[in-house]
């Protein structure tokens, strides 16, 4: 299939395109995900060997993309895509394209506003520019990746309601038959959101949607390894659970989750299941645990280097973090973090 797409696109180095053709479509989904991350490094580095510096710019687009799917401290990628955007806007500029979306979402979870567009001298001066410019010259890779994009960063920050338009721009944009790891992010996304809005009343098209989601992740989940999709498709049972009042398995599915993405390493998905775990908390009336979640997932939002996030959790919440942190510090040990 990779040598397939090389020939209709007519590359002049196909040795290294077909290395990153084959992580995108094929290697990474049997394998831990920072493992797939330091073997795109591998290839960045092998395209750097060979001289074809535009090929290692995209496999170096996907490293530190991936390295931001996993986990990865917020405040180590933004040194990273800060460095690596000055260079590879001089070779590449489709990548740096791509990668700017990233650091754009990157910036808006720190909660600081992105000035990297200083790159572009001028030409594409933000966002908006950049989706415009794409429109004109009908970019649709560029497009499809900013609706997605500006989904991700709505779902982030709790608005569910406005990710949706966005989810729909980005299905319209671009049709994927395959499970990229795009997708996978995505539908997972994309399904919590669907259950978050059908509990809220939003109705009942929002459960049918999630529903969706969840059948899609537990096919795909027969073929993955635990790394890529287990704690993203155990938060999605507990909110289909907690959206048919199954309380003891919603209950059971959320704990599962937040042990799965502790045992990956993955903090920013630790944090969203707490943080989804005190909304459900908080519907049944269970205050304190509710409470005991939400700190929890403010703590590991902080540390992720999601600040923004955890501002939100602190004041939507009102939570009283001095008296909660002899609490959360008891809560961390019994659970082993």
């Amino acid at each position: 299939m990779a040598l397939k797409i090389l020939e209709k696109e007519k590359q002049r180095n196909p040795f290294i395109r077909t290395r990153i053709m084959l992580h995108l479509l094929l290697l990474w989904w049997g394998r831990p995900l920072r493992e797939s991350s330091h073997e795109m490094f591998k290839v960045y580095k092998l395209g750097m060997q060979f001289g074809d510096v535009a090929s290692a710019s995209v496999a170096l687009t996907y490293y530190l993309r991936w390295m931001l799917y996993a986990g990865e401290k917020l405040s180590s990628l933004q040194g990273q895509y800060d460095s690596y955007l000055k260079q590879v806007v001089k070779f590449n500029r489709e990548a740096a394209k791509q990668s700017i979306l990233d650091k754009v979402l990157i910036d808006l979870l720190v909660g600081v506003p992105c000035e990297t567009f200083s790159i572009f001298d001028g030409m594409i001066v933000n966002e908006a520019s950049l989706l415009a410019d794409s429109l004109y010259r009908r970019n649709y890779q560029i497009i499809s990746s900013v609706y997605v994009s500006r989904f991700f960063a709505e779902f982030w920050m709790g608005n569910y309601s406005e990710a949706l338009p966005w989810s729909t721009m980005f299905l319209s944009c671009v049709k994927m038959s395959g499970p990229f790891m795009i997708k996978l992010l995505f539908t997972g996304c994309m399904g919590v959101a669907s259950f978050q809005l059908y509990r809220d009343g939003k109705g009942e098209k929002h459960f049918n949607t999630g529903k969706e989601m969840l059948d899609e992740l537990e096919k795909w989940s027969e073929h993955s390894a635990d790394d890529v999709l287990k704690n993203k498709l155990l938060l999605l049972r507990a909110e289909h659970f907690a959206s048919i009042c199954e309380v003891s398995k919603a209950k059971d599915a959320y704990e599962s989750s937040i042990r799965t993405a502790r045992k990956y390493g993955r903090i920013n998905e630790q944090a969203l299941a707490y943080e989804l775990q005190g909304n459900y908390l908080s519907s049944i009336v269970e205050i304190p645990e509710a409470t005991a979640s939400y700190r929890n997932a403010h703590e590991l939002y902080t540390q992720w280097g999601a600040l923004a996030i955890a501002k939100r959790i602190k004041e939507n919440h009102s939570l009283d973090l001095v008296a909660g942190e002899m609490e959360l510090n008891s809560t961390k040990h019994a659970r082993d973090w």
